[in-house]
């Protein structure tokens, strides 16, 4: 007979961000994982299949929820201003479900959580919840649930750190990588002191320094990118295999301080390559006709920039004067002037442009009555999206090679309630060497540009591994979701799962003898709350995503 699920039972979640196994196969076989390369060996393991496009927003936000976008609602770090072209970044409150923690939470469980991307301000949850990279800083309000948690954060890791900016030259490296020691030291400070001190059932940390590595080292420690620096390669490969040492080791120390009877979960929200070029789509718009810029308009992007330096070096914010129009009920200012302080919007004809492109792959109609100077009609909208489509697909780098295989509309690839946040048309598949820009600063002249530093890129395919008491061992596992891991982690805790999740439980990676019964509850709406405007804070987390090379 099947047994239930141990009064004791819990789980551990490892978020390895941006980790693959293309990568991380060859480090175990030089010895430099040897934590990971038993609990792989140990447990079930293989390929998890992100989100489309796969983007760390997005991604992380569905494995919190085990809903695909169409229902959580976040597709990418910015969203559109109703009624203006600007775009603000998001944040929690934009996540439209209830997560994991929430539906811990509400079954009287307790969870901590750890740097988590969209976990900030901190949604109200049954435990601790330390903010992630979208948090400008320490000492804002929502880093930390509750706030008394501050204490115990500045004795354990007082000199803890939420991340870094990325390396563009060699002399940087170095001090890049200083950057990364410290993220891991006072990170690994701070879980090793929660998983000792807390009361948890489910324990989660996402650990982002191989993401940041590979976004700008890639063309360094791995031989076969295409652009491998060999002379850079042979100083710092091995200052580089430190940062993989130094979080196989806190992998290590995760597994011991767990309590016995908990099953542990190794997820990344993306796999990694390389990158040869980046392509900026705006610049492409505008040479296939989709997109005109105004007459004059790279001269008024660069009066604007001059403008805004001047304001920025008298301490005024742009931002500051949107905010305040807003908070003094000045609607019209922000629809009117609020355009023309952004260097995108400042520099379009909007009035004789068709599409454009602001998003991870995403390419958004100008249609005449949802957008304000739109210039669609909507009996024209199916003639444009079949015409730019056609288009996307013939493609070709420098070389003459075809760049994407596959565009689709988004209700061919989301399902729920918020499809109609997403853009009209997403590059659903495309060659892996190449990263869509969407120009958020400017629109550079070239469609195609080396990608230089920037020389890893996103791909579909991440890390799954899961191991512990209640899993099979030594088995290889296709085709797992990332939306799976929450309903997994659920009916092992033998809680109900809402009936509107998509992922699956994955009943094949239990051992024999320890089936799992799901029970599903019907799906509460959630109501979220957005933060109030903070043009500070929202410039601040802007300069955050500018310095991971989110935006341009």
């Amino acid at each position: 007979m099947a047994r239930p699920a141990p009064a004791s039972a819990r789980a551990v979640v490892i978020g390895l961000d941006g980790a693959t196994w293309s990568l991380l196969d060859r480090l175990i076989l030089e010895g430099a994982m040897p934590n990971l390369d038993r609990l792989r060996r140990e447990g079930v393991h293989g390929p998890l299949w992100s989100v489309v496009p796969p983007m760390t927003a997005t991604a992380w936000t569905s494995f919190q929820t085990g809903k695909g976008p169409g229902k959580h609602g976040v597709y990418d770090w910015t969203e559109p201003v109703a009624g203006t072209y600007l775009y603000r970044p998001i944040d929690s409150t934009r996540v439209q479900s209830k997560t994991l923690f929430e539906l811990l939470s509400e079954a009287g469980k307790r969870a901590s959580t750890v740097n988590l991307p969209l976990t900030f301000p901190a949604r109200p949850i049954n435990g601790v919840a330390v903010g992630d990279m979208l948090t400008p800083a320490k000492d804002t309000p929502g880093f930390l649930s509750p706030p008394s948690f501050r204490a115990t954060l500045d004795q354990v890791a007082p000199n803890y750190q939420i991340d870094t900016h990325l390396c563009d030259s060699e002399a940087d490296l170095l001090p890049f990588l200083e950057r990364l020691r410290v993220l891991i030291e006072e990170r690994g400070k701070l879980v090793r002191n929660m998983m000792e001190s807390e009361p948890w059932d489910l324990f989660v940390c996402v650990w982002v320094e191989m993401d940041r590595m590979q976004h700008c080292l890639w063309h360094i420690f791995d031989p076969l990118h295409p652009g491998h620096d060999r002379a850079l390669a042979a100083k710092y490969r091995e200052k580089i295999l430190d940062i993989y040492r130094m979080l196989d080791v806190r992998i290590g120390e995760m597994v011991d301080r767990r309590p016995e009877g908990s099953n542990v979960f190794f997820i990344s929200d993306h796999g990694f390559g390389h990158c040869r070029y980046k392509v900026f789509l705006n610049t492409w718009l505008h040479q296939e006709g989709f997109l005109t810029f105004k007459e004059g308009g790279r001269e008024q992007r660069d009066r604007l920039r001059k403008v805004r330096g001047v304001l920025d070096r008298a301490g005024i914010s742009t931002r500051k004067i949107l905010d305040t129009a807003r908070r003094l009920g000045g609607d019209a200012l922000l629809r009117g002037a609020g355009d023309n302080l952004s260097r995108f919007a400042a520099e379009i004809d909007w009035e004789h442009t068709q599409a454009f492109c602001h998003g991870t792959n995403a390419i958004r109609i100008n249609l005449r009555g949802r957008e304000k100077h739109g210039s669609v009609d909507p009996a024209e909208y199916d003639e444009v999206v079949d015409r730019l489509k056609r288009r996307l697909e013939a493609l070709t780098d420098p070389e003459g090679n075809r760049v994407i295989s596959r565009v689709r509309r988004r209700d061919e690839l989301y399902k729920g309630p918020h499809v109609d946040l997403a853009a009209d048309l997403l590059i659903a598949e495309h060659d892996d060497s190449v990263w869509f820009y969407y120009s958020e600063g400017e629109v550079p002249t070239a469609v195609f540009e080396p990608s230089g530093w920037a020389s890893g890129n996103h791909k579909p395919d991440g890390l799954f591994c899961a191991w512990g008491p209640d899993i099979r061992q030594g088995e290889h596992r296709e085709g797992t979701s990332i939306n799976d891991v929450t309903p997994t982690i659920l009916a092992l805790l033998d809680l109900p799962l809402p009936d509107d999740i998509d992922g699956e439980v994955l009943r094949d990676i239990v051992r024999p003898g320890r089936a799992l019964r799901p029970r599903w509850t019907e799906a509460q709406a959630y109501v979220s709350h957005v933060r109030e405007n903070d043009a500070e804070t929202d410039r601040q987390i802007e300069e955050r995503l500018r310095g991971l090379g989110y935006l341009q």
